[in-house]
């Protein structure tokens, strides 16, 4: 079975420790691209960023971004957004277990003036998010599509309550040590967007993750791997086990 498409998560996948791409990534995707294979970006990072990081290649290659609640291939994009019913009562849930919370609109970051203190260094500098820093939550109520939890002490023993109360609404995720995300969707959902977007059978579809927000989208396409870092929890399924993308696309591919 021939493959036509590959996705990856970024954060403890693709990329380095330094937060960098490898060398030979924008490489890479051009070859996939001569040789007719579409590679995809999938994160829980917004679009903004990941245009940016991908900025040589930006045209060139498609998006699943915050956890799949927004998805961009070429001229088509979709977004699926959290209903005020749900979104306010959830945020007051998050800030009443003691994190902080960062708000995802389709173009931007969302963010309390009083919590900017915990996300400036990161979200804005590290990640250079495009950050919209507001006085309440409920000016953009209609337009959220990610709403994240974040503890700097890590979320393990904060998610579990709000996993159990929210978990028959809204997907609850942990996306790494400090955040927890609730989306009405997930990277499975972007994954089976974009196959009806580009006609591409989820058969010929390849993917890399390496946390439990990427399970939905391993599960989903025909070519899973897992990176050797993951959780082990998550090595309890039969995915592939890779420690490297760029390796492991090239052996898959069969292009050198």
């Amino acid at each position: 079975m021939s493959i036509r498409f590959i996705a990856s998560d970024l954060d403890g996948t693709l990329l380095q420790k330094d937060g960098t791409l490898p060398d030979g990534t924008f490489d890479m995707i051009s070859t996939l691209k001569e040789k007719g294979i579409c590679f995809c970006a999938a994160s829980g990072r917004q679009y903004a960023n990941l245009k940016r990081l991908f900025a040589p290649v930006a045209d060139d290659i498609c998006y699943i971004c915050e956890n799949g609640a927004y998805v961009v291939a070429g001229s088509h994009s979709a977004a699926r957004t959290i209903p005020q019913e749900i979104a306010m009562p959830l945020i007051r849930d998050i800030l009443d277990a003691g994190m902080e919370v960062l708000l995802s609109i389709p173009q931007s970051s969302v963010m309390l003036s009083s919590a900017s203190r915990f996300f400036t260094d990161d979200i804005f500098y590290r990640l250079r998010n495009t950050c919209t820093i507001v006085s309440e939550y409920g000016l953009y109520s209609n337009e959220y599509i990610k709403i994240s939890g974040f503890h700097p002490d890590g979320v393990a023993s904060l998610a579990p309550p709000l996993q159990k109360k929210w978990n028959d609404v809204i997907h609850a995720d942990i996306a790494g040590e400090k955040w927890l995300d609730f989306t009405l969707t997930n990277k499975g959902d972007g994954i089976l967007s974009l196959s009806e977007m580009l006609d591409i059978p989820t058969e010929n579809m390849a993917a890399f993750g390496d946390q439990f927000n990427d399970l939905a989208m391993l599960c989903t396409v025909g070519h899973p791997y897992l990176m050797a870092n993951a959780p082990k929890e998550m090595q309890a399924y039969p995915f592939k086990i890779c420690d490297n993308v760029l390796k492991s696309v090239y052996e898959l591919t069969n292009i050198f």
